[in-house]
C-alpha cells in the first residue's frame, strides 16, 4: 500500500498557515473539551479529532518535492503531539489542564516537552532530565543558529564527498545531520515558547557523541523530548500496570468511601532508602518507584482531577500536582519485578522502531513497509539489560572502565548496529539519505537566493 497524499490544490505556504490555525481550534478543544473528562477512555474519545487530525497533515505534502514538510509533520504532529495528547489523556506530563490555550497550542504543534511544575518535581528526588532545564529564550536560540549552520555544513560535505568517504566516515556525518535537524526543529520553537510564553523546557539534546554507555545515550543524551515521551506513555504505564496512575485511582476511590477512624499514633519507622524516580530507560535496580496509595481521605472529584474540599479555590497548580501525582515521595514504594520492568523497556523501543518504521514508509516514496528501523531500536532493550547486568558484576569486581573507553566504545556499538539496521536502511535499500540531503540543499538554496546579491556586494566592498 503506497503512503497517502491528498492533492488539495492549495499552495504549500497556504497549507502549512491552515495546519498551524487548526491547531489553536484543537487546543481549544483540548482545554475546554476534553480536559473536563475524567481521565482514561473518555477522555481519549474526546480527544479523537486531534488524533485524526495528527495522522491525517502529513498526507497534506508529497514525498517528492514536499519531503520536509511531510517528514516534519509525521515527526512533530503524527508522533509527538498523539503521545502528548494521550499522555495528557491518561493524566500523565507533559501537558496540564492550568496551561492556556495559547501554551497548550505552541506544545501540541512544536516539538516542546515543558518541565513539569515544581510539586511534581519535589517528588523525584533522583536528578533525571526533567529536572533540568533547556535555558534563556536567547541560549536555545543561538543553539538554534549553530544548528542551522552544521546542518547546512553536514549536507554541503555529503553533496560534495559523500561518495569519497568511507562508510563508517559518511554515517557520523549523517549521525551529527540528523542531530542539527531535529534540533532546528527544536530548539528555534522552543526559544520562542521561553521568550512569548513563559513555558520551561526541558533540554534537547545533550552532546550525544559523549555518551559513555547506551543507556547514557538513550536516556540522557539523545532527542531528550522524544525520550521522555516514549517512558511517559510507553514505559511508566507499563511499570504501573495501569494507563492512569494508581493514584488517581486511590483517590478517586476515596472520594465515595467513607471518612476514616483517627488513625493510631505513627510508630516510627526505619529509615528508607531515597532512591528517587528514575528518567532513563535502562534497568537499574529491583525496587522501582510504583505509586501507592495516599492516605485514606474525603476528596472532591472535578475534571479528571482530585482536590481536597477545603483547597477546591487553591491555584491550578494543585490541580497539576494531582495530575502528575504518580511521581511520589521516595519512602512510597513497592517492589516492581524484573518481568515487568523488562515488558516496559521492550515496548519502549518497540514502539519506537515501529513510529520510525511509519515515518519512513511515509516518506520513502515506495509501497514496502521495512523491517530494520524496527529491529535496530528493539534490540537496544536487550542489550541495555546486558550492559546493566555487566556494569554490575564489574562493580562487584571492583573494575571501572576509564570515561573515555566506555564512550568509545559506546559509540563503535551505535554504529555497529546502526552499518545496516539504521544508515544501511536509508543509503542502500532506499533512497532517503540522498533525497533528504537534497532536500536540505534546495531548502538552503532557496533562503540564500534573495541574501546572495547582499553577500556580493559585502565581499567587492572587503576586496577595495
Amino acid at each position: 500500500m503506497r503512503p497517502p497524499f491528498f492533492d488539495t490544490g492549495i499552495s504549500t505556504g497556504l497549507r502549512l498557515l491552515i495546519v498551524g490555525l487548526s491547531y489553536f481550534l484543537l487546543a481549544a478543544w483540548l482545554k475546554y473539551k476534553v480536559a473536563p473528562r475524567p481521565l482514561g477512555i473518555t477522555r481519549a474519545i474526546a480527544a479523537l479529532p486531534i488524533f485524526v487530525a495528527n495522522i491525517f497533515c502529513p498526507w497534506l505534502f508529497n514525498d517528492a518535492d514536499e519531503l520536509m514538510h511531510r517528514l516534519s509533520t509525521a515527526f512533530v504532529l503524527s508522533w509527538l503531539c498523539n503521545f502528548k495528547v494521550l499522555a495528557f489523556c491518561w493524566g500523565r506530563p507533559p501537558l496540564r489542564d492550568s496551561m492556556t490555550v495559547l501554551q497548550l497550542a505552541a506544545v501540541i504543534m512544536l516539538p516542546l516537552f515543558p518541565k513539569p511544575p515544581d510539586s511534581h518535581l519535589a517528588r523525584s528526588p533522583k536528578k533525571g532530565r526533567l529536572h533540568d532545564s533547556a535555558g534563556s529564550g536567547a541560549v536555545l536560540a543561538w543553539r538554534w543558529v549553530a544548528k542551522i549552520a552544521l546542518l547546512g555544513s553536514m549536507a554541503y560535505m555529503l553533496l560534495k564527498y559523500g561518495d569519497l568517504m568511507p562508510g563508517v566516515v559518511r554515517h557520523y556525518v549523517y549521525a551529527f545531520g540528523l542531530y542539527s535537524f531535529v534540533g532546528v526543529l527544536m530548539d528555534g520553537p522552543a526559544a520562542l515558547a521561553v521568550e512569548a510564553l513563559g513555558l520551561q523546557l526541558i533540554p534537547t539534546f545533550d552532546q550525544p557523541w559523549l555518551s559513555s554507555s547506551l543507556a547514557d545515550f538513550w536516556g540522557r543524551r539523545w532527542n531528550i523530548p522524544t525520550a521522555s515521551l516514549l517512558r511517559t506513555v510507553v514505559y511508566d504505564p507499563v511499570i504501573d500496570g495501569s494507563l492512569v496512575p494508581r493514584a488517581h485511582h486511590a483517590l478517586h476511590h476515596s472520594t465515595f468511601a467513607p471518612p476514616p477512624p483517627p488513625p493510631p499514633p505513627p510508630a516510627k519507622q526505619p529509615e528508607q532508602d531515597p532512591s528517587g524516580y528514575r528518567h532513563d530507560l535502562s534497568p537499574s535496580s529491583p525496587r522501582e518507584e510504583m505509586p501507592s496509595p495516599p492516605q485514606q481521605q474525603q476528596a472532591h472529584h472535578r475534571n479528571g482531577y482530585i482536590t481536597k474540599p477545603q483547597q477546591r479555590h487553591h491555584h491550578h497548580d494543585h490541580h497539576d500536582h494531582h495530575q502528575h501525582h504518580h511521581h511520589h515521595h521516595p519512602n512510597q514504594q513497592q517492589r516492581v519485578s524484573e518481568l515487568r520492568r523488562q515488558l516496559g523497556l521492550h515496548a519502549t523501543f518497540l514502539v519506537s522502531g515501529v513510529v520510525h518504521e511509519y515515518i519512513a514508509w511515509l516518506v520513502k516514496a515506495n509501497d514496502d513497509w521495512g523491517w530494520k528501523w524496527t529491529v535496530f531500536f528493539w534490540i537496544q532493550a536487550p542489550l541495555l539489560t546486558l550492559e546493566s547486568l555487566a556494569g554490575r558484576a564489574m562493580r562487584r569486581a571492583g573494575l571501572q572502565l576509564p570515561r573515555p573507553v566506555a564512550i568509545v566504545l559506546t559509540l563503535v556499538v551505535l554504529e555497529l548496529l546502526a552499518y545496516d539496521l539504521f544508515f544501511g536502511f536509508v543509503e542502500k535499500d532506499t533512497d532517503l539519505a540522498s533525497r533528504v540531503v537534497a532536500a536540505v540543499s534546495s531548502g538552503y538554496n532557496i533562503v540564500q537566493s534573495p541574501l546572495r546579491p547582499v553577500f556580493a556586494s559585502l565581499a567587492a566592498g572587503l576586496r577595495l
